[in-house]
């Protein structure tokens, strides 16, 4: 489709797909500064950055892509197309009139099912049992913008944000060859009813025991490994990790009702299986681990 090529992205999410588009003429890769990150709080680069130093790519790290400086080296370098993953910043018109063929993004969901910043864990937590991965040329809305290629990808009963985003980042990689190399694709109008994928908040990742089993099991795979599904005990919060399944059992909601591979918990209804557990600024453990350090046992009772 175009001789040169720009890449924007960010997040581990857009690795695989920046690997695939490689062989391609990609002239430049732009990703966000570094941000503090992790238990000790350090400046930490993205993984879009540490991928591209790594490889001696030429890669940015840009605060404001809608600066007018930043948009002169585009235009210097020549750049036609622009491929968008999972990259972090809104992109005003200014920037979008800037190359001759436009800004295209890789996003996760089957537009417009699951506009916005997070519909990967937005799916998860409706219990979604089909995603995937759409192609559009960007403009001034919000995930609203013609479609180039689609796919549609099934979501299995244990999927987490973990494995459910490596498949779609899979997906991705695919789809982003077949558009790159087929400049006769006709961009097509976005049929259906929108919905849309909010950031997820702090106070969001809170379990409510008080819920079906099957909602607190969807809650948990959404955040499966980050940022964790929250809730107290003893006082302190801990994070739940590692659904794997419903059970018959019946107890209090958020009673511990077993302890073995998997530790069985409460709910409104009936119980789920659940793996893992983090303590405050400790690793992440399974539940016989925490048993046998005395953290944890049956009749604990998680609060709401």
């Amino acid at each position: 489709m175009s001789d040169n090529i720009a890449f924007f992205g960010s997040s581990e999410f857009a690795v695989p797909i920046l690997k695939s588009v490689l062989s391609s003429n990609v002239k430049l890769i732009v990703t966000q500064i570094p941000r503090m990150a992790g238990r000790n709080r350090r400046l930490t680069p993205t993984p879009v950055s540490v991928f591209a130093h790594e490889n001696g790519l030429n890669v940015m790290e840009v605060e404001n892509v809608n600066d007018e400086g930043f948009i002169k080296i585009l235009r210097d370098l020549k750049i036609q197309l622009a491929i968008v993953v999972a990259f972090g910043q809104i992109l005003k018109p200014n920037l979008l009139e800037s190359i001759p063929d436009g800004f295209f993004n890789v996003h996760a969901s089957l537009l417009p099912a699951y506009r916005g910043a997070a519909p990967i864990q937005r799916a998860l937590l409706d219990g979604a049992e089909e995603t995937g991965v759409t192609i559009f040329k960007i403009d001034k809305g919000l995930d609203t913008g013609k479609i180039a290629v689609m796919e549609s990808l099934k979501v299995e009963p244990l999927d987490t944000f973990d494995t459910l985003s490596e498949k779609l980042s899979a997906l991705g990689t695919v789809l982003i060859k077949k558009f790159i190399e087929n400049p006769e694709i006709q961009l097509k109008e976005q049929n259906g009813d929108p919905s849309y994928a909010k950031k997820i908040s702090s106070e969001e990742t809170e379990i409510n025991w008080h819920y079906p089993a099957a909602k607190i099991g969807n809650f948990i795979r959404a955040f499966d490994s980050t940022p964790g599904a929250r809730t107290a005990l003893n006082g302190e919060t801990v994070k739940l990790f590692g659904f794997k399944g419903i059970s018959q059992m019946h107890g209090k909601p958020g009673e511990i009702l077993k302890i073995n591979a998997e530790a069985t918990v409460g709910c409104e209804d009936f119980s789920i299986l659940v793996s893992k557990i983090q303590f405050p600024s400790k690793r992440v453990m399974s539940f016989g681990e925490a048993q046998n350090g005395r953290k944890i046992n049956v009749g604990f009772v998680f609060d709401s």
